[in-house]
């Protein structure tokens, strides 16, 4: 069996948006440069209603898409995320919108379910993930709490600044962008944005760990 990580992404307070065409082309924005060199199965596209859909092959994968994303949205503008590992099974062919089943989405369907509840909680948890492992499945989510906490409370310069050394730019290139010196952005690298590096770093170890184990 072919294991996947299907990502489910849907919008927070879309009800409330006073702009849903521009608010819509602004998800999918984010989603396209989130997205960029991850070597995505399937791209992510909208489905029905406010929802969007995304195939990654490996777990490191689909966390970085989710935190990237999180990072690119403008003030005002949420995506609650659900990460399931397993098969995914296509139904439809259709190059633009396939139609996928199996395991893999039905666990993206529990882990977002779980989210919007642990939002109601919290009310910062944009994302959890549900894994073949309970254990796993636990620390996992664990992290992706503190994750969801260190976003929240990041102002706008800081989330571009961490979305685009999240993309591969380099301080020198992330201080040309955004105007400023690259001591500040080592400022931001060293202070607001220290833990939810190291944490990333830490995910993707995990999730290295994880395909290890599987191909051996």
């Amino acid at each position: 069996m072919s294991v996947s990580y299907a990502i489910l992404a849907d919008i927070v307070g879309s009800r409330t948006l006073s702009d849903r065409p521009d608010a819509q082309r602004t998800f999918h924005e984010a989603l396209r440069c989130a997205a960029r060199d991850l070597g995505l199965l399937q791209e992510p596209y909208a489905t029905v209603g406010d929802e969007f859909q995304a195939l990654a092959p490996t777990l490191d994968g689909a966390l970085l898409l989710t935190l990237r994303t999180q990072l690119l949205l403008p003030e005002g503008l949420e995506l609650r995320f659900g990460i399931g590992q397993g098969e995914a099974r296509t139904v439809s062919d259709d190059a633009a919108t396939p139609i996928q089943d199996g395991p893999a989405w039905w666990r993206a369907r529990e882990a977002i379910d779980a989210a919007h509840e642990a939002q109601q909680r919290t009310g910062f948890v944009r994302t959890r993930a549900v894994l073949d492992d309970a254990g796993a499945t636990a620390t996992l989510n664990a992290m992706l709490v503190l994750r969801d906490q260190a976003v929240s409370r990041l102002q706008d310069r800081p989330r571009r600044m961490l979305a685009a050394l999240l993309g591969g730019a380099t301080q020198v290139e992330v201080a040309a962008q955004q105007g400023v010196s690259q001591s500040a952005v080592s400022s931001v690298v060293r202070g607001s944005g220290a833990g939810l590096l190291e944490a990333q770093h830490l995910l993707e170890a995990l999730g290295g760990a994880g395909e290890q184990e599987r191909a051996s």
